[in-house]
């Protein structure tokens, strides 16, 4: 069997061809999965495309691209990317996933680019680097482990600081091979760009693209040490000192961030976890093998979204698994790092591996485990196995054949998956079988049994999944979701909630978030509006209130206020309610808060009170933070501007109503309340 015609013609790039061919394949493998939904965490990203209304001119862009809360940066590049798919909200999300799987497509891409540029380095020629980067890329692109990163709308945020770390990297890698360890005029700009320009972009993506330094580091001390070797060509004094400058120094910020992050480590305080940040260093040694294991040995449906059925490890010996997880990662780390001239791509695969997974899996106090993870670290894990491919002393035509069965595989393993993702249903009761101690996931499968009507079935789960976690708030939040449905008292229910609460040593911010639904569920008319709830709203946020340390941030109070000041409303208290909204100002003075807090008196007929919040506003925003991310403070100005339009006009529509429903002079009556409509 000899290597097809077009692949050995003169003049074609056979590995070119194959990269072309691989994204086609690709591209169809993944296209049963562009009918499915939103999930999770896509809401609470992607709603902000509605926050400022559409998103059709310079002032709602700069608004919409200042409201990231998805990290310290609030990843500005990732939401710019989300307005190439909608820019209102809300919206198709067939759209969404075309645009992520072009981004995967892209990336693996890069993949090929930067592992062509690696195997020349190691000495590989040109068709036989390429063959090594086609193999490399096909590899990752194809695996199935990668779906629920492509799939899985707001983990573009993980893809693109992924392309931009690797597009850093190919253009650094490019750089050295080009250019002499040597300081030139071409080295400087081209490592500039690379790490400068390129982890810039990565880090307005997604925070993780501060390990790009870091990541160059590792191709230094393996491939790019052997081609200086190779070409005979010492690294001169001047050069080392520009790679300390331009490698060295953010990767020592990097690790003086993580220093600063010691204290809850060093205490043992769990914060919003239900494991201290030791107890995650020690079972993130257990997962990143779990990680491995669906890397080498791939499946068709190796896990999902709920991980929180993984035992956490209390202690080195507890279980005993840890001290061995730990022990085979200090003794591989230790022979990459010794093999790294003899062996220098599987060192390399080895040392990015765990150099990538450094600040997600590491005591940062995240949750456990998600496949996306691995999604920058393993992009260069199939390049030992194509370097072995190429040498390996068989037939080509037996070399050819074995590669291209094991692609077919996770093409179908892929499609299968990405087949899987289509179909929600099918998904949550695959996950639920996968994870049966998972109760997340069994809470998940409730939720879409909910969705067909199956009450019993959905109640069934969620009993299963208060016995899976009985100190979780989960799905005693869902009892009384499910209670509110079927029309029923949810009384039961919230007592059940509120003893749950009441017996929590701690109360994390998942707790507080599911609270938070428990209170918006009872206050809203449509679905769970009943007497007896307004009052009940107003004994839970009071049992939080009396225990120390269970409303733990401004914010949270904050929330809790606004809340408490719906129910005085549905309660007939508009003056009590008035005094709730301004404790929420005072607590957390965002004006978008304050707008929609008027809004909700003036729903009520509380014009006068809407009023006198407004005209306070004015006085407060002049003072108060802006919204959004740390860098946002540079347009402060910009926002305060819009929202003060915002009040003038909700200000006149408000005062409208009131003379035309109440009174003539409605600022006279700051006092008094309008009655119903």
């Amino acid at each position: 069997m000899s290597l097809p015609e077009w692949v050995t013609r003169p003049g074609v790039s056979g590995p070119r061809l194959g990269l072309l061919v691989l994204l086609a394949v690709t591209w169809l493998v993944y296209q049963p999965g562009m009918s499915g939904p939103f999930l999770l965490d896509d809401f609470s990203n992607l709603e902000l495309l509605g926050t400022f209304g559409r998103i059709d001119n310079w002032e709602s862009l700069r608004l919409y691209l200042l409201s990231g809360f998805a990290g310290p940066t609030g990843r500005p590049v990732s939401m710019l990317s989300f307005l190439l798919n909608a820019r209102n909200w809300p919206a198709d999300p067939a759209s969404f996933k075309q645009t992520n799987l072009i981004i995967h497509l892209v990336t693996g891409t890069l993949v090929f680019a930067l592992a062509r540029q690696l195997a020349s380095a190691l000495g590989h020629q040109i068709r036989e680097a390429g063959w090594i980067a086609l193999l490399t890329a096909a590899l990752w692109l194809l695996h199935p482990f990668w779906v629920s990163t492509t799939l899985y709308t707001v983990q573009r945020m993980a893809q693109l600081s992924t392309l931009f770390v690797l597009l850093g990297l190919w253009l650094y890698v490019r750089t050295r091979v080009k250019c002499p360890p040597s300081l030139s005029p071409g080295l400087i700009v081209g490592s500039t760009l690379a790490i400068g320009l390129a982890g810039l972009l990565a880090v307005l993506s997604k925070e993780n693209g501060a390990l790009l330094p870091p990541l160059a580091i590792v191709l230094e001390v393996t491939v790019l040490q052997i081609l200086d070797r190779r070409r005979s060509m010492a690294p001169t004094r001047v050069f080392r000192y520009w790679r300390l400058l331009i490698l060295g120094v953010p990767t020592l910020m990097l690790g003086g961030y993580l220093l600063t992050c010691l204290g809850p480590l060093l205490a043992g305080e769990p914060g919003i976890r239900y494991f201290t940040p030791g107890e995650r260093l020690l079972t993130e040694g257990r997962i990143l093998w779990d990680y491995v294991a669906h890397i080498l040995l791939p499946c068709p449906c190796p896990g999902g979204l709920f991980n929180d059925d993984i035992r956490i490890s209390r202690g080195i010996l507890t279980p005993w698994t840890t001290a061995l997880a730990w022990t085979g990662w200090l003794v591989l780390a230790v022979w990459a790092w010794r093999a790294r001239s003899r062996y220098p791509a599987l060192a390399l695969a080895i040392l990015f591996f765990l150099t990538g997974h450094a600040l997600e899996s590491s005591f940062l106090q995240l949750e456990l485990y998600y496949e996306h993870r691995s999604y920058l670290p393993a992009a260069l894990a199939g390049f030992p196995l194509a370097v072995w491919w190429t040498q390996v002393r068989v037939r080509r035509s037996t070399r050819w054949a074995a590669a291209l069965g094991v692609l077919a595989i996770l093409a179908v393993m892929t499609a299968i998956r990405a087949d899987l993702w289509g179909r929600p249903f099918a998904q949550a009761l695959k996950w639920a079988q996968i994870h049966p101690q998972s109760a997340r996931a069994q809470h998940y499968l409730a939720e879409k049994w909910l969705e067909t009507g199956n009450f019993a079935e959905a109640e069934r789960l969620n009993r299963k999944s208060e016995s899976l976690a009985p100190t979780s708030l989960l799905a005693y939040a869902q009892s009384v979701s499910l209670a509110c449905q079927r029309g029923k008292s949810s009384d039961r229910a919230v007592r059940h909630f509120g003893q749950v609460l009441s017996e929590k040593r701690g109360i994390s911010a998942v707790d507080r978030y599911y609270v938070a639904q428990v209170l918006d569920l009872l206050l809203n008319e449509s679905s769970c509006r009943r007497s007896s709830n307004p009052k009940a709203v107003i004994g839970l946020v009071q049992r939080l209130e009396g225990r120390p340390n269970a409303v733990a941030t401004p914010a949270y109070a904050s929330l809790l206020a606004q809340r408490v000041g719906v129910a005085d409303l549905q309660l007939g208290k508009p003056r009590a309610a008035l005094a709730r909204f301004r404790q929420s100002a005072r607590l957390t003075p965002a004006p978008g808060g304050q707008l929609r807090n008027a809004a909700i008196l003036a729903s009520y007929r509380a014009n006068a009170e809407a009023l006198t919040l407004l005209d306070e506003m004015a006085e407060t925003n002049r003072h108060a933070p802006n919204e959004g991310p740390a860098w946002a403070m540079l347009f402060d100005d910009t926002t305060k501007a819009y929202f003060e339009r915002e009040r003038i006009r909700l200000r006149q529509v408000i005062a409208q109503d009131y003379r035309d429903n109440a009174s003539p002079h409605p600022e006279s009556h700051a006092d008094s309340h309008a009655p119903r409509g």
